[in-house]
C-alpha cells in the first residue's frame, strides 16, 4: 500500500541528510590527511634505521676485515723477516710458498674492503637522503595539522548546524514514511532520493535520476495527482519531482571535491 507524505518535506530531509554526508565526508578527509601524514613519517623514520642499521653492520664487517688484513700483512713481513734465518733450501722454499699463500688472502680480503667501502658510502647517501625526506615531511606535517585543526573545527561546526536542522526536518515528515527512508539511507548515505528526469516535450523518456533506469509516465503522474512515496524499481531510491524541491534551499554546506 502507498504511503502518503507530503514529499517536499521528505526532500527538505533529503537535501539536509545530503549536505551533512558531504560535511561528514570532507571531515573524514581532513583528519585522515593528518593520519596518513603521520604514516608516511613512521615509514621514512623505519627505512631510515633500517638504512643506519645496514650500514653499521657493513662498516663492523669492514672493521673485522681490516683487522684480519692488518693482522696478515704483519705475518708476511714477520716471514719474511725469517727467510734470513732459513738453513736449508727446502726451509726457504716453504716459508716463500706460505707467503705466496697468505699475499693470496690479503688480496682477497682487501677486494671484499673495496666492496664494503663502496657499500658503506651508498648507505651514508641514502641515510643523508631519507634524513632530507623525514625534515620535509615532518615540516609538511606541522603545516597539515595547524590547516587541519582550523578546518575540523570548522566542518564540525557546520556539521552541528546541520544535524539541529536536520532534527527540525525529520520531525515534519511522516513516522512511517520516515522509516523507509531511513532504510534507503543506510544503502545509499546521502543519497536516499531521487529526481524524476523527463522533458515536457518528451514524455516518453522518463527516468530516474540516481541510477538512470527507465520509469513510467505514470510515476510521474501519481506524484502528481497523490504526493505518494514511490521508489524506483531498479535502485530503491524514493523519487521526487523537481518541482517539489524547496526552492530556498540553504543548508550551509561547503562542496568539497
Amino acid at each position: 500500500m502507498a504511503t502518503l507524505v507530503t514529499l517536499p518535506a521528505l526532500v527538505l530531509l533529503y537535501q539536509t541528510d545530503r549536505d551533512l554526508h558531504t560535511l561528514e565526508q570532507a571531515l573524514e578527509k581532513a583528519q585522515r590527511q593528518a593520519a596518513a601524514q603521520k604514516q608516511k613519517i613512521q615509514q621514512l623514520s623505519a627505512a631510515t634505521h633500517a638504512q643506519e642499521d645496514q650500514t653499521r653492520h657493513v662498516q663492523a664487517q669492514m672493521s673485522a676485515q681490516e683487522l684480519d688484513l692488518k693482522m696478515r700483512q704483519e705475518h708476511i713481513e714477520k716471514m719474511r723477516t725469517s727467510l734470513n734465518n732459513t738453513k736449508t733450501n727446502k726451509e726457504y722454499s716453504a716459508i716463500l710458498v706460505q707467503i705466496s699463500a697468505e699475499k693470496a688472502e690479503v688480496s682477497k680480503i682487501e677486494g671484499v674492503v673495496l666492496e664494503q667501502m663502496a657499500q658503506v658510502e651508498t648507505g651514508q647517501k641514502q641515510i643523508a637522503s631519507l634524513r632530507q625526506q623525514l625534515q620535509t615531511e615532518e615540516a609538511r606535517l606541522v603545516t597539515i595539522e595547524r590547516d587541519s585543526s582550523e578546518r575540523v573545527a570548522d566542518l564540525q561546526r557546520q556539521i552541528a548546524a546541520l544535524r539541529e536542522r536536520r532534527s527540525a526536518a525529520a520531525n515534519n515528515v511522516q513516522k512511517d514514511a520516515l522509516g523507509q527512508y531511513e532504510r534507503v539511507r543506510q544503502k545509499y548515505p546521502g543519497d536516499a532520493l531521487a529526481p524524476v528526469e523527463y522533458d515536457e516535450n518528451d514524455m516518453e523518456s522518463v527516468s530516474c535520476g540516481g541510477c538512470y533506469m527507465g520509469l513510467q509516465l505514470d510515476d510521474i503522474n501519481l506524484l502528481r495527482s497523490r504526493n505518494e512515496l514511490r521508489r524506483c524499481g531498479s535502485c530503491g531510491r524514493i523519487l521526487y519531482l523537481p518541482e517539489m524541491a524547496p526552492q530556498e534551499h540553504d543548508a550551509g554546506a561547503r562542496r568539497d571535491d
